[in-house]
């Protein structure tokens, strides 16, 4: 019996309400069918937890101690994987071969994307290293999602010796569709690990007692497959030829149904093929196709004549992997298959130069152009490297963003080598990726759980920002304080002011506050009588127990690893003879005379003197009110306040309103607030402030119809608030401030000539954005070396379409 599967394919977007999943069934029968249950399953899942994916773009692979690793995040959510607009906080971290974490960093990404850089010191041990990413909300399913990436950082300093582990070899034997069945023709795949985690060629055959039936071959990743007939009562072994290694085959089932499965590339359709033994009962199996909880596919099959082929249109599914599950009447399910489907619509990257071969310190021009599958421009978020090939090698089967989204971060477990399957030089690139379905273990919402009537809650909240944690406490003893007031507030980079309420431990959480860098914000304490009472507050950031396996043998590189540490030593000689700021002079003493410069005064403003200003720091009078709009109450003309605290309100007299609301602008620090942020401000923090009516308003617009009053704080350097016993302070550590890399522009810098340029990395570039025509632009200047140089570009677009590139060039005098 044949049966062609015609489904309709269903449109999601994040955000948006799941549509109508029109499916196919053959002899349905509503009060037996699971489908539907399933079906509405996968539709709640979609909507209610959009899965996060997080992939990190590195300017190369190899880095020395002393060295930056500059990278870019991209964040998406949904099936589609668009850019996230959930988590606005993104966890990366640099763990070492022992699990321990030596660096910790937050980024911010308010659109799905963020920058920045590990700066690594020059103490840092050789070794093996791992750069992990996450946002809170993927905790909830565990660290399968998280994002992961091995490196290899060398130092000079320290000796390397080769390490060389028994080799202990491990093979799993995985049956087409999850079991073997007495009397059924099946595949069965295999994949051999050695200690390094990683796949090691085998060779060897398969035994009935004595008896050779089968032979098999590895590929170059230890992964293969043959074919097997069991037969009843029998137990089938694998002996693995270089060592005479034995290992017990699964156990065949006396009844049951084999699923095998065809995904030829030249064929539009996926062939399914299920067979039942003679002994079985089922009379039909459920079929269900979906890709990333998109159902593409779903029918009944008749068994009753005990083998059906089923067709399945590719055309029903995006991109990436789908996994084909075979079920009884209860949505048991029988039999399991992944199939990876390439629509080949994933956006095209161009990068041209004019010309391939230019001279060390030239400048360099990249014109980049991204196109869709069908030629139109796409609007795309890349960041781009380029390197010295004599120093970091080209490694064209790495990770990359398209094999990261379509395919590792689908599957269990460690993917060698996944840019080897988007490789289109690789001929057998499909056939091995075929394999690679049969041996890899599926991590996403699985059957079970989408009959699940009870799935728990998530327990790791949306991020939309940094949280503060900590205790109130007061009273002689410091003890916690119940449903005491905290308040927050810091002026930059934004002002932004939030309140929080003790627990009955006196525990306090203060949530989605956005700061950068090493910050200092005003915490505020209140007992529920209103009496000051102590803050103090936790270190915080996400702990979560790694189970990825480091390796810990580090085993020395190859000649052009050893080049690149021979280079790295001597890029920091050069760097340290030419740094001057940190160089130490003996200077004889010298006379300067010049006129002074008087300083601005602490509340200059951008806008103006204004009409009316007051300085508030040194007058004891105006130091102890109680409320910055205290402190113009009665004391200015044309001023009217009524009310207290966030029911005050304020007219300015000689204005004429263009708004529907008389409510003048508020200002601290030349930024706009809200009226009620300013009770979170202690008033002896208050330098002065300035009042703007009348014609004095014109320089702010519409914004000052009404007058504007500006209050500013005593500031530090960056902005933040000064020091004061009187408040409670805390020095927090926010988001990463990405910095930017360091290009030289030589016909600029003429003092630079004799400075040596040995960069392994010429360029980066982590924020390339293209324009209305798909097209961008990029400049840089050539190192001293005469070598290949390599480019690499990676993006993804605004609908999730991700895409790679790379180029080169050769630079010779």
């Amino acid at each position: 019996m044949r049966i062609l599967i015609k489904p309709k394919k269903t449109k999601y977007r994040l955000g948006t309400l799941f549509g109508f999943i029109a499916f196919f069934l053959i002899s349905f029968s509503p009060a037996t069918d699971p489908l539907e249950r399933i079906i509405s399953a996968f539709e709640k899942y979609l909507t209610e937890s959009p899965q996060e994916k997080v992939y990190i773009h590195v300017d190369r692979e190899d880095y020395a101690a002393g060295e930056t690793i500059w990278f870019k995040a991209y964040l998406t959510a949904g099936p589609y994987h668009e850019p996230s607009l959930l988590s606005n906080t993104i966890y990366l971290e640099l763990i070492n071969s022992s699990g321990e974490v030596i660096q910790h960093h937050m980024l911010f990404s308010p659109d799905g994307f963020a920058a920045g850089q590990l700066e690594l010191p020059e103490s840092l041990p050789a070794g093996n290293y791992l750069l992990r990413s996450y946002t809170n909300w993927m905790r909830n399913s565990g660290e399968d999602y998280f994002f992961h990436k091995q490196l290899q950082i060398w130092n000079g300093q320290s000796q390397i010796h080769e390490q060389l582990a028994q080799e202990n070899l491990d093979i799993q034997f995985f049956p087409e569709g999850g079991s073997l069945v007495e009397g059924i023709m099946s595949k069965v795949a295999f994949k051999a690990i050695g200690t390094d985690g990683l796949g090691k060629f085998v060779k060897g055959r398969i035994l009935d007692g004595e008896k050779v039936i089968a032979e098999f071959e590895s590929n170059q990743f230890g992964m293969g497959v043959f074919a097997l007939l069991p037969e009843k009562g029998k137990q089938y072994k694998a002996q693995i030829e270089s060592n005479s290694h034995e290992v017990i085959l699964p156990s065949p089932l006396e009844s049951g149904i084999v699923m095998s499965v065809t995904n030829s590339p030249k064929s539009s359709d996926i062939l399914i093929k299920i067979q039942a033994t003679e002994n079985s009962t089922l009379q039909s199996v459920f079929l269900l196709a979906q890709t990333r909880g998109i159902v593409g596919a779903s029918s009944k099959a008749d068994l009753s004549k005990k083998i059906v082929f089923v067709r399945i249109p590719k055309t029903e599914f995006p991109s990436g992997i789908a996994q084909i599950t075979a079920l009884d009447e209860t949505g048991n399910p029988l039999a399991e298959r992944l199939v990876f489907i390439d629509q080949q619509d994933q956006m095209t990257i161009t990068a041209s130069m004019n010309k391939s071969v230019y001279k060390p310190r030239e400048q360099v021009q990249v014109d980049i152009e991204v196109k869709d599958k069908e030629g139109n421009p796409v609007a795309a978020n890349m960041s781009l490297s380029v390197f010295d090939g004599s120093q970091v090698a080209l490694n064209e089967n790495k990770e990359t963003i398209q094999s990261n989204l379509l395919l590792s971060s689908e599957l269990k477990g460690h993917i060698e080598s996944p840019g080897y399957y988007f490789n289109s030089t690789n001929q057998d690139r499909e056939k091995e990726l075929d394999i690679l379905m049969l041996t890899q273990g599926w991590r996403k919402f699985t059957i079970k759980q989408a009959l699940s009537e009870n799935a728990p809650d998530p327990i790791y909240r949306v991020e939309r920002g940094l949280s503060i944690r900590g205790v109130l406490t007061g009273g002689k003893n410091n003890q916690p304080i119940a449903e005491g007031q905290i308040s927050y507030l810091s002026l930059f980079p934004i002002p932004e002011s939030k309140t929080a309420t003790s627990n009955a431990t006196g525990e306090f959480e203060i949530h989605d506050v956005i700061f950068f860098d090493s910050t200092k914000v005003i915490l505020q304490g209140k007992s529920p009588n209103g009496k000051a009472a102590t803050v103090l507050t936790n270190d915080y950031h996400p702990s979560h127990k790694l189970s990825y396996h480091i390796p810990s043998t580090f085993i020395w590189g190859s000649d052009l690893q050893q080049n690149f540490m021979t280079k790295a030593i001597e890029r920091q000689a050069i760097d340290k003879a030419f740094d001057f700021d940190n160089s130490e002079f003996d200077l004889q003493g010298v006379e300067v005379q010049a006129n002074r410069i008087d300083v601005p005064s602490p509340t200059s403003s951008t806008y103006g003197v204004g009409t009316v200003q007051m300085q508030v720091a040194g007058n004891i009078g105006l130091e102890n009110q109680q409320h910055p709009l205290d402190l113009l109450r009665g004391r200015v003309a044309g001023v009217q306040i009524t009310g207290y605290g966030e029911s005050a309100k304020i007219l300015i007299q000689g204005v004429n309103s263009i708004n529907s609301s008389m409510e003048p602008m508020i200002m601290v620090n030349d930024i706009q607030v809200k009226l009620e942020s300013l009770q979170t401000i202690p008033v002896h923090e208050i330098e002065g402030y300035r009042v703007w009516k009348g014609a004095d308003t014109a320089i702010f617009g519409a914004r000052g119809a009404n007058g504007v009053i500006g209050f500013y704080t005593k500031k530090e350097i960056g902005g933040a608030i000064a020091a004061s016993e009187k408040d409670e302070r805390l020095q927090v550590i926010g988001y990463q401030i990405a910095k930017e890399f360091y290009s030289p522009k030589y016909p600029l810098q003429e003092l630079n000539q004799a400075k040596l340029d040995r960069r392994a990395t010429l360029f980066w570039a982590p924020n390339i954005q293209t324009d209305s025509h798909g097209k961008a632009s990029v400049s840089f200047y050539n190192s001293d070396a005469e070598n290949v140089i390599y480019g690499e570009i990676e993006g993804i677009s605004r609908g999730g379409k991700p895409g790679t590139s790379r180029f080169s060039y050769i630079i010779e005098k």
